[in-house]
C-alpha cells in the first residue's frame, strides 16, 4: 500500500505541473545525481555466470521525496552505451549479473557469434546509473560515470547450440574439418537452450548411414547417440556397432534416441533431402523425428507462469515445469491453459486469488520481465481485458481464479497479457 501511495503521488504531481497557478510542487528532474565508486574499483573483476556486482548511488532530486526506478548503463568509452536492468529496480543500492555484464562487453566489442570471440584480457569498464520516475521517462536522469580499471568478460552472447551428424555422408570423421561444419544440427535462434536440434540436409543414395555426437572429443566411445529402439531390420555389425535397419512411413520416421555408437541406417534411401529433429530434452523423452524433403522447423519456445499458483515455489525451470506458457509459431505470442487448485498458495493463504507474473527464464526471485508494475505493486486485473505488462516484481492479481481452468495470453511483442476463466 505505501508503494502505492507513493506512486499515486507521483503521477498525480506530473498530471498537475502543467497548471501555472497551482502551489503542488512540479517535477524537477535534475540534470544528474550521484553513482559511488565501489572501494574495489582498482581491483581485478573476473565475470562469471552466477557472480554480480553492488552498485549504490544517491537519490536524484526531484525536489520533493519520489520513489525512483534504478538500471545501469555500461560503456567501453563512455561514448557506445548498453543498458542492464537492476535486480531490485525500486532500490538505489543494487546489484547488476556479471552474465549481463559480460553480454554487454561482447555488444559493445561488435562480438555477434563463437567465432567472433577473442580474450581482450582485463580492461577499463564505465558503469553509471539511470533513474526515473514512471516507464515513459518521467523523470529520466544519469548519473555521474564510475570506472572499474580491470575487468574480464567471456563469451556471454546467446548462441543456438548444436550436434554434429556424423555418419557416410559426413566423412565419419572426429574432426571438425569444414565438411563436417555442413552437418550441424541447431537449435532456433527462439528455443536457445531448448535442446531441440534440426537441419535438411541433402543425403546421397546409399550414404543415409549416421548417428549424432554432442562434442567432437576425439573418442568414438563418448558423446554419441544412435536409435534407441531395433525396428526389426537386420542388424549388422560396423566398427563395433549395429546398423539399424530403418524406413519411412508416409515419409516420416519417428524413434527415441539413446547414448549408444549404433547407427541409423535407411537401406532404400533413393538420395536427396530430409529434415532432421533431434529433440534431446529429458522432458520430451529424446526423441528424433526425419521428413523426407525440405521442410520449416518451427520449435516452441516457453515462458513461466511463477507466483502461488505453485505455492510460491523459488523460480526455476523445474518447479514451474507445468506452469509454461507456449509460443508454437514463433509469432512472440504466448499461451497456456492451467487448471487451478481451489486453494492457491502455500496451505491455501490467498484462497481462491491467483497472484503471478512471468519469467522468461527464471532462476530465483529477480525482477520479471513480464510483471505487473516496474515498482512492485500488485495490479487486480479483471477476466478478458488486456494489461500492460513491465520488467519488474508486481504481480497481477486475478480474484475468483481458485478451482477453474483459466487460459493466459501474453502478447510479449506489445507487452501485453489477458487472462480468461473459462469454466
Amino acid at each position: 500500500m505505501k508503494k502505492l501511495s507513493i506512486l499515486l503521488s507521483v503521477l498525480a504531481i506530473a498530471g498537475l505541473a502543467a497548471c501555472k497557478d497551482d502551489k503542488t510542487p512540479v517535477v524537477n528532474t535534475p540534470d544528474s545525481f550521484t553513482l559511488n565508486t565501489p572501494p574495489t574499483a582498482e581491483q581485478y573483476y573476473d565475470l562469471t555466470p552466477e557472480g554480480t556486482i553492488t552498485l549504490t548511488c544517491s537519490q536524484p532530486d526531484y525536489g520533493f521525496i519520489a520513489a525512483a526506478s534504478y538500471s545501469a548503463e555500461i560503456s567501453l568509452d563512455k561514448e557506445t552505451t548498453y543498458h542492464l536492468e537492476s535486480n531490485s529496480p525500486q532500490s538505489a543500492s543494487f546489484t547488476i549479473n556479471d552474465a549481463d555484464v559480460a553480454t554487454g562487453m561482447c555488444v559493445l566489442r561488435g562480438i555477434e557469434s563463437a567465432d567472433d570471440w577473442s580474450d581482450a584480457g582485463y580492461q577499463p569498464l564505465y558503469i553509471r546509473a539511470v533513474a526515473q520516475l514512471l516507464n515513459d521517462g518521467t523523470g529520466l536522469v544519469k548519473s555521474n560515470w564510475i570506472e572499474l580499471k580491470h575487468v574480464k568478460g567471456y563469451f556471454a552472447i546467446p548462441t543456438p547450440g548444436y550436434i554434429y551428424l556424423v555418419g557416410a555422408c559426413s566423412e565419419w570423421t572426429m574432426t571438425e574439418t569444414e565438411t563436417l561444419r555442413n552437418w550441424r544440427l541447431y537449435e532456433s535462434d527462439k528455443a536457445i537452450g531448448s535442446k531441440i536440434y534440426s537441419g535438411v540436409f541433402n543425403v546421397p543414395a546409399g550414404q543415409a548411414l549416421f548417428r549424432f555426437y554432442t562434442e567432437l572429443d576425439g573418442n568414438w566411445d563418448t558423446c554419441s547417440y544412435g536409435p534407441a529402439n531395433n525396428h526389426g531390420g537386420e542388424a549388422v555389425a560396423s566398427d563395433g556397432a549395429f546398423n539399424i535397419a530403418c524406413s519411412f512411413t508416409d515419409g516420416v520416421f519417428t524413434d527415441g534416441i539413446k547414448e549408444t555408437k549404433d547407427n541409423f541406417n535407411f537401406v532404400d534411401w533413393p538420395g536427396g533431402e530430409m529434415t532432421i529433429v533431434v529433440d534431446m530434452s529429458v522432458e520430451n523423452n529424446m526423441t528424433i523425428t526425419i521428413t523426407e524433403g525440405a521442410h520449416e522447423v518451427v520449435v516452441s519456445s516457453y515462458v513461466y507462469m511463477v507466483g502461488n499458483n505453485a505455492n510460491w515455489a523459488t523460480p526455476s525451470t523445474e518447479a514451474y515445469a507445468d506452469w509454461k506458457l507456449a509460443d508454437s509459431d514463433g509469432s512472440g505470442i504466448y499461451t497456456g491453459t492451467f487448471e487451478l487448485p481451489a486453494a492457491l498458495g502455500n496451505d491455501g493463504a490467498d484462497g481462491d486469488v491467483l497472484y503471478c507474473r512471468f519469467y522468461k527464464n527464471p532462476n530465483g526471485w529477480a525482477a520479471a520481465e513480464w510483471s505487473a508494475d516496474a515498482y512492485g505493486a500488485n495490479v487486480d486485473v479483471t477476466p478478458g481485458v488486456s494489461f500492460p505488462t513491465y520488467t519488474g516484481e508486481g504481480c497481477f492479481v486475478l480474484a475468483g481464479a481458485g478451482g477453474h481452468s483459466i487460459t493466459v495470453n501474453l502478447d510479449t511483442n506489445n507487452n501485453a497479457v489477458t487472462f480468461t476463466i473459462n469454466d
